[in-house]
């Protein structure tokens, strides 16, 4: 069973529990003490269920992150001297699986991008959680030891158009 057909009888089981509990809800006044212990047991039902939908909705991001990433073998970034970090640019060159035509088959292939803004997405996220090493050490400098925190504030100096630490001047 694949993790949508989880996620869709979840979700099924959740649709039917919250009928079951409506049901319940209606004959608590007439049934009165059974029918309030048979409310909390298809609400502790529901509850479960909630959770399990939630941990397989997240595991379903976990994996198609994880593929996604996977398409990735290399990074490379090359700083190209400026006289500070705004005019300091960027190539980055990475090799993602793409598919080649002739080949039938997707293959390692280098794309390269000029500064941060125009890189990919997975690019990115790749860089920072995969090979965080290849981060520049000027931007590294801005949040030693955050990657992310470092580009967040990378970012906003390009935005503002000054960095406001002392080491990026």
């Amino acid at each position: 069973m694949t993790n949508k057909d989880t996620l869709a009888a979840i979700a099924i089981e959740i649709e039917t529990l919250s009928a079951e509990l409506l049901k319940v809800n209606n004959f608590i006044d007439i049934l009165g003490r059974p029918a309030l212990d048979k409310a909390n047991e298809i609400d502790k039902a529901l509850k479960n269920a909630k959770d399990r939908f939630a941990t397989a909705l997240a595991d379903e991001q976990v994996e198609a992150r994880s593929q996604r990433l996977a398409r990735f073998s290399d990074i490379r970034v090359e700083v190209k001297p400026g006289d500070n970090l705004n005019t300091t640019g960027f190539l980055i060159k990475y090799m993602r699986d793409t598919w080649d035509i002739t080949a039938n088959a997707s293959v390692p292939k280098e794309h390269e991008c000029n500064g941060f803004s125009a890189l990919d997405d997975d690019a990115f996220d790749y860089l920072v959680t995969v090979k965080p090493q290849a981060i520049p050490a000027v931007i590294m400098a801005l949040a030693p030891g955050k990657p992310r925190e470092a580009f967040t504030l990378y970012m906003q100096g390009k935005q503002r158009g000054y960095f406001t630490t002392a080491l990026a001047a």
